[in-house]
């Protein structure tokens, strides 16, 4: 719904903007180099669930899958082609911004803290790179965040949302963190999508997704560490970069 200002002009400030994610891949995998927590942003979140169901019923038909047969369709169990058709009909939403953190696993080798407190200093890191890039969904007051609860502890639940309070309390920002089931809530599959686009893309080039998304260069993507991403630094380089990351996440944990 459109709101209006004193003025009659429209209040970009009013009402909520939704950040949903999921992640792809994990910390501690060693035979992975990239980790991805990626999904998207937007206000109009009934139009990314209308048109995950438009497509699911075309990829069901073509699984030869019941039309009403309630399934989550994952990216792991669909084809490049199937997810395609997920993610351009997810691009082509004019108020839907693609969003993706990439860290390189390479270079956290000696990162002292657990996977929990990781995880939120990368979503914190994207959110604050994202405010930095001025996007004009994000000029509001209230956010609320969506994020797949399978590989969420009973902890963490509230550890993420009071650390981003916290955070981004000095913008008058509020932020309300919300921990769904991917199975029930089709925004949260479709960030699944943009989050495999973006690990495929970064960890396996030969299986590169974003080919068949064409407005794939409209994603929002923050890399971590941004000095040494994707680089093999010498040693001393190395552990400089180390010590000044784990000291920075340290203090935001």
């Amino acid at each position: 719904m459109v709101a209006f200002d004193d003025n009659g002009k429209i209040d970009i400030l009013a009402g909520c903007t939704y950040i949903v994610l999921d992640e792809s891949g994990a910390m501690h995998l060693k035979n992975e180099r990239y980790f991805v927590i990626a999904g998207f942003i937007t206000r109009e979140l009934h139009k990314v669930t209308s048109s995950h169901k438009r497509v699911e019923e075309v990829v069901k038909q073509r699984k030869n899958i019941p039309i009403n047969q309630k399934i989550e369709l994952k990216s792991s169990h669909i084809n490049d082609s199937q997810q395609a058709l997920f993610l351009n009909e997810l691009y082509s939403l004019s108020d839907v911004v693609p969003i993706a953190i990439v860290v390189d696993k390479e270079n956290l080798k000696k990162f002292g803290a657990s996977e929990n407190v990781a995880y939120n200093f990368f979503v914190k890191t994207l959110l604050k790179y994202l405010f930095k890039c001025n996007i004009p969904i994000l000029q509001t007051n209230q956010i609320e965040l969506r994020v797949d609860n399978r590989n969420t502890s009973v902890k963490t639940l509230k550890d993420l949302e009071t650390f981003l309070q916290w955070e981004f309390e000095l913008m008058d920002l509020e932020v309300e963190v919300k921990y769904l089931d991917s199975k029930d809530n089709r925004d949260v599959q479709m960030a699944d999508y943009v989050a495999n686009l973006v690990w495929k893309k970064h960890n396996r080039p030969n299986e590169d997704l974003s080919r068949r998304v064409p407005q794939y260069y409209r994603t929002y993507i923050s890399k971590f560490p941004f000095k040494l991403f994707g680089h093999n630094p010498s040693i001393k380089q190395l552990e400089e970069e180390k010590e000044k990351n784990l000291e920075e996440l340290v203090v935001n944990s």
